[in-house]
């Protein structure tokens, strides 16, 4: 069945989930696929770019504090005779950052450019260790260059942990920025300590890829669990609906059984009411099954009832409902069907036992298996309660066997009534 391969492929899934839970709980670092790999970091990506998106303006507000605060500060502590020079280099560096979270948001925002948005991350990234390391490395303040470490090391690490890039491209593109801006210094001679720029560049570009390495394991980790997780509720699912399937279905017919019928006939019994259109019921028996049971054994009476609550299935329409009642009865209700169409409906179950052709030597009527079947029609009789509706349509079944079986009885609810 259907349901059995999911459910068994769902179960492999999940072991293979659990398997790669096992495997990166141990180490840190890519246990994936290359599959799930490729999944992860698109969708690691797509969240970066959505939380780029939804917290922008508080990234603007922040940033704005920000300025506030190293504006007046950075007035204060330089030296007056360098304060245009270095005033002027600070304040380029505050409007160069602002505008590289500007550009990367319009990345993160415009559909058009979201493709791209990995690709600018990087190259913003390189863009701003080179400009700011030039910006802030060549002011002539020593305070200011101190400053310089820590705000060329806060890149680094907002380019890891912001972009959603993966640590490995991330320290590819530090490690190219660290190196061309050593190289321009030293093309252009400026005045500077290639040791000390060395090492911060170098130090937070490892310290950031270090960092971001250790988030996205936990990031991986926590993937992990919900893909479990999610396995595990899709496995629920089929788990409910099969067991709702058996509660409404007849186990050896596969059709609906007696508790849906009762559930189905409320609501046609409403309905009819309701919009006083025609509700007709059919009652069918098969005809000395009994018998049928007693020679063939029950094995074959199963097949039987199950070929016969196929046919009946199949001779019906869509809108049409059919139950096994219990035992060798079947029940088959006909919203918005008046006698005329019942005994259409009827005729054509009828005829679809007969070329079953199912041998019955036990049968007094014929030699294979034929049925009773009884007819009823409800009009949305007020004075006519569900349960008194069943009884008519019993009645009209017990007819058609008191007649000789192996035929079609209509019952009037009038004529039921006045009986």
């Amino acid at each position: 069945m259907e349901y059995k391969y999911n459910l068994a492929k769902l179960q492999y899934d999940k072991e293979k989930v659990e398997e790669l839970i096992t495997q990166q709980s141990r180490r840190v670092g890519q246990v994936f696929p290359k599959k799930l790999e490729q999944e992860f970091w698109s969708k690691n990506l797509e969240r970066a770019r959505k939380h780029l998106e939804k917290y922008f303006w508080g990234g603007v507000l922040t940033y704005f504090v920000f300025m506030v605060v190293m504006i007046p500060s950075d007035y204060w502590i330089i030296d007056q005779q360098y304060f245009v020079h270095d005033f002027v280099r600070c304040m380029l560096g505050l409007v160069n950052g602002g505008s590289c979270l500007m550009v990367l948001f319009c990345f993160a925002y415009y559909p058009k450019l979201r493709p791209y948005f990995a690709h600018a991350a990087m190259g913003l990234k390189f863009w701003a260790i080179v400009s700011m390391s030039w910006l802030t490395m060549t002011v002539d303040t020593v305070v200011l260059q101190h400053q310089a470490m820590a705000i060329l090391c806060i890149i680094y690490i907002l380019g890891y942990i912001l972009t959603g890039v993966k640590p490995f491209h991330m320290l590819v593109t530090g490690v190219s920025a660290a190196m061309f801006t050593i190289v321009l210094f030293l093309g252009l001679q400026v005045n500077f300590d290639a040791m000390v720029l060395g090492r911060i560049l170098t130090g937070s570009c490892v310290l950031g890829y270090v960092i971001s390495h250790m988030i996205f394991a936990r990031e991986r980790m926590i993937y992990l669990y919900s893909m479990r997780a999610r396995i595990s509720e899709k496995i629920h699912r089929i788990h409910n609906s099969e067991l709702l399937h058996l509660s409404q279905h007849d186990e050896l017919t596969k059709i609906s059984n007696r508790r849906t019928f009762d559930e189905m006939m409320e609501v046609f019994y409403q309905q009819t009411r309701l919009e006083h259109s025609s509700l007709s019921i059919l009652f069918i028996d098969v005809d000395f099954f009994k018998n049928y049971n007693d020679f063939y054994g029950h094995q074959k009476g199963d097949d039987v009832i199950f070929s016969i609550a196929k046919s009946i299935k199949n001779a019906i329409r869509h809108m049409d409902f059919v139950a096994r009642y219990g035992g060798e009865e079947f029940v088959v209700l006909l919203p918005e069907t008046d006698a005329h169409g019942a005994y259409a409906v009827a005729s054509n179950i009828f005829k679809a036992i007969e070329r079953l052709e199912i041998p019955h030597a036990q049968s007094s009527v014929s030699s294979y298996i034929t049925i009773s079947l009884g007819i009823t029609v409800y009009r949305g009789e007020n004075e006519l309660s569900k349960e008194e509706l069943l009884k008519i349509a019993d009645q009209a079944l017990y007819r058609a066997k008191q007649l000789g079986r192996n035929q079609i009885y209509y019952q009037s609810i009038r004529a039921a009534n006045i009986a």
